[in-house]
């Protein structure tokens, strides 16, 4: 006990003192300050001895306190411990517990999933076997209707209900040909007859084959939307004009009447792919190279089924959907199995169109200028001299505009002075299959 209060005397003296830099006396220093120092030195003695013998009243107190001090860290210690224990295995616990679960239910939760996954199940051809026809071509006999299409009655005692048809179903009677047409539910469909007339030569106008001066197609597209601009055009333009209509006008069949029965040659706009979708969106079944076969020729399938006397489908857009022959392909396979002519529009030069189609056999012809790209009048002359040129050159020439009034109009008056020029303006199908694609 002595000997821990003499420590701690040692301590707090020592805590006193000053701290001083030693330096060394001189011999003058040490007879100056001599008994100075001597005091000094009995000064500390007394002090020291008076602190050992005579310690502090409150040590023991100091001393307890430090004891408890210590304790309750101990105790602190402790309790972290078992809180960091006890965290740990029960964090410990829930992965094993999770892991436990996804084990002993993996084949259940996958099972799960496979059953939720859209699939479709296709069947694969054996060698040698031959596919079913396309369930667009498939017709059902009607109640009270033989399968040989006789009328006669077969014993079913239902009968035919009649469907009502909208004023705009009703356009098309004696507009599209029942020999070269499929009805649907949806609309008619254009088909290959049974003797093999197609339906770009049964619905084309007539035209001299024999007429060899240079011959140009101009094609008015996406019709049909505005009813100002599209009445204008079939007021305005001679019957050589081809028009090609939106499938989205609203009123379709309408106008696709009033046009063939002026006399000209009638196209279906088929939008495709541009680059920047769906930014540049061009609307509704659009043509997609994100889509596969099926996707992309129903939406085929529904663009043709809004009108009907159509002699042809004119590919727009497409700066990207051109570009990719496995997505571009199919669709031009379609519409030779439809008997329609393919027109590009030429939205890239790099278009696969015309050459794919060439190499189906498909009839096809192809864009050469956009008249109105810039809708001015000086811009649109330009453009007409260029189709001229194209024309005398290459013997034959397409162009393609859109139905502004001011092009509308300088169309019209140009017309007028191709005779003069030695020029034939000639339906889309007097172009089919003449253009080099060098």
């Amino acid at each position: 006990m002595k000997l821990d209060f003499l420590i701690k005397g040692l301590k707090k003296l020592t805590g006193k003192l000053p701290l001083t830099p030693r330096t060394e006396a001189t011999e003058e220093d040490t007879e100056i300050n001599g008994d100075e120092n001597v005091t000094e030195d009995a000064n500390f003695n007394e002090a020291s001895n008076s602190d050992l013998t005579n310690p502090p009243e409150n040590s023991d107190n100091e001393l307890e306190e430090e004891t408890i001090s210590g304790n309750k860290n101990a105790l602190g210690r402790r309790v972290r411990l078992i809180l960091y224990s006890f965290v740990s295995a029960s964090i410990l616990g829930g992965i094993g517990a999770i892991t436990g679960w996804v084990v002993v239910n993996s084949e259940k939760t996958i099972a799960n999933r496979n059953d939720l996954r859209p699939s479709i199940t296709v069947s694969v051809l054996a060698d040698g076997e031959t596919a079913p026809k396309n369930s667009s071509h498939r017709q059902e006999n009607l109640p009270g209707a033989t399968s040989d299409g006789t009328g006669e009655s077969n014993g079913s005692s239902e009968k035919p209900k009649n469907v009502a048809k909208s004023p705009d179903q009703d356009a098309m009677v004696g507009i599209i040909f029942p020999h070269i047409v499929e009805e649907t539910e949806d609309g008619p469909l254009p088909i290959i007859a049974a003797d093999g007339r197609q339906p770009w030569v049964e619905y084309s106008r007539g035209f001299k084959r024999a007429d060899r001066k240079p011959r140009i197609a101009v094609i008015i597209s996406n019709l049909g939307l505005s009813s100002t601009y599209t009445s204008a055009a079939l007021e305005m333009l001679p019957e050589d004009i081809t028009l090609s209509f939106s499938h989205v006008s609203p009123k379709l069949k309408t106008w696709i009447r009033e046009a063939r029965q002026k006399g000209h040659e009638v196209l279906m706009d088929v939008p495709m792919e541009p680059y920047g979708f769906p930014e540049n969106d061009p609307g509704r079944a659009t043509l997609l190279t994100s889509s596969n076969e099926v996707e992309n020729l129903n939406r085929l399938e529904h663009i043709m089924k809004q009108g009907g006397g159509y002699v042809g489908l004119l590919g727009t857009l497409g700066t990207k959907f051109m570009l990719h022959s496995e997505t571009f392909l199919p669709v031009l396979k379609s519409i030779k199995q439809r008997g329609l002519i393919y027109v590009d529009s030429r939205s890239t030069s790099r278009s696969l169109g015309p050459e794919l189609a060439s190499s189906i056999q498909l009839p096809r012809a192809f864009n050469n200028v956009f008249i109105d790209t810039t809708p001015s009048m000086k811009a649109i002359k330009k453009r007409l001299g260029e189709l001229e040129q194209i024309a005398f050159k290459r013997k034959f020439a397409v162009g393609i505009a859109q139905p502004y009034p001011i092009t509308v109009e300088i169309i019209s008056r140009w017309i007028q002075q191709l005779k003069s020029k030695q020029i034939s303006l000639a339906p889309i199908t007097a172009i089919v299959d003449k253009q080099s694609q060098r």
